[in-house]
């Protein structure tokens, strides 16, 4: 694998660099000392290089780009199996620490993921949140992921930033910020597709107003991403599912989450949304599954139980 990279590497270097400019030395030897250090080279010499590749030599970005992807590569193992120690606080604090570090070499969409569970068992829920944004727009960017993760790697993303986003919700008073790309296109949590994997339900974190159909101020701005997600996915039919906590009477739930549904389906229609519409109220009958409900209070919990999803409906 790292073989086939180097190769890689050296063709790539041999293709866009040039002559070395006064004081720089030429990639081809930056390149040729890379190949020669192979896998038992000590991290230390791979870093050395890299720095060598990106500051003192001729090295054109995606040679610089991929040095700093294979030292992320290596040493992300031995980071995750330290991460799956477990450990206290402290523990947690320098696995995210060595993230830290690794991301001054690149970006790698399992770094993000890594640092978002780091920071979710420690608690920092919009710096989790940040993370998994972070992946899900390395993820969808095919130059920095050129092999798309697995389905289920692809679900496990897309089912944590559904709960961090719920929670985030009632901390970021402004609303939860969608990821974008280098080219500065946003990535959206509520598309329904990620790297050619679809989900027919999203979860878009509309607050409300306790025990009222009004929007809060971060619900409208939640509410506005996804209307501009689903607008740039062609307008589909949809089914809005309105959820509510256990808190009251089953009835009275009921009726209550299909206020919530109908008040998001009459927001999409005030902006002259063109496609099918259709809610249903599912009151206290579907909570909101969290992986680890530990992480929570009650309060927290109950306020994620309080939510709108979004169902693409067979057209």
């Amino acid at each position: 694998m790292r073989a086939e990279a180097a190769a890689g590497a050296l063709a790539l270097a041999s293709l866009l660099a040039g002559r070395a400019g006064a004081g720089l030395i030429d990639c081809a030897a930056v390149v040729d000392r890379w190949n020669g250090a192979g896998m038992a080279a000590p991290v230390a010499e791979w870093i050395e290089i890299y720095e060598q590749a990106h500051y003192d030599s001729d090295c054109e970005g995606p040679v610089v780009e991929r040095i700093g992807l294979e030292i992320i590569g290596r040493e992300l193992g031995p980071v995750r199996r330290a991460y799956d120690r477990g450990g206290d606080e402290h523990a947690l604090r320098a696995v995210r620490d060595r993230l830290d570090a690794l991301q001054e070499f690149g970006s790698h969409w399992r770094l993000s993921f890594l640092r978002g569970e780091v920071s979710r068992r420690l608690r920092d829920v919009p710096g989790a949140l940040r993370a998994y944004q972070d992946a899900l727009a390395l993820v969808d960017d095919e130059e920095l992921t050129a092999v798309a993760p697995t389905r289920d790697e692809v679900l496990l993303l897309r089912d944590r930033l559904d709960e961090t986003a719920v929670v985030a919700a009632q901390v970021l008073p402004s609303g939860v910020a969608l990821p974008a790309t280098r080219s500065g296109e946003l990535i959206s949590q509520y598309s329904f597709a990620t790297r050619g994997f679809t989900r027919k339900k999203v979860l878009v974190p509309i607050q409300f107003v306790y025990a009222k159909d009004v929007m809060t101020e971060s619900g409208r701005a939640s509410f506005r991403d996804a209307y501009e997600t689903l607008s740039a996915q062609g307008s589909p039919a949809i089914a809005v599912i309105g959820h509510t906590d256990p808190v009251g009477s089953a009835e009275y739930n009921r009726r209550l989450s299909l206020d919530r549904a109908n008040a998001v389906r009459s927001a999409l229609t005030a902006l002259g949304y063109p496609g099918a519409i259709t809610v249903v109220g599912k009151g206290e009958d579907e909570p909101f599954r969290f992986d680890d409900p530990g992480l929570y209070s009650l309060e927290v919990r109950h306020q994620a139980h309080r939510r709108v999803e979004l169902v693409l409906q067979e057209s």
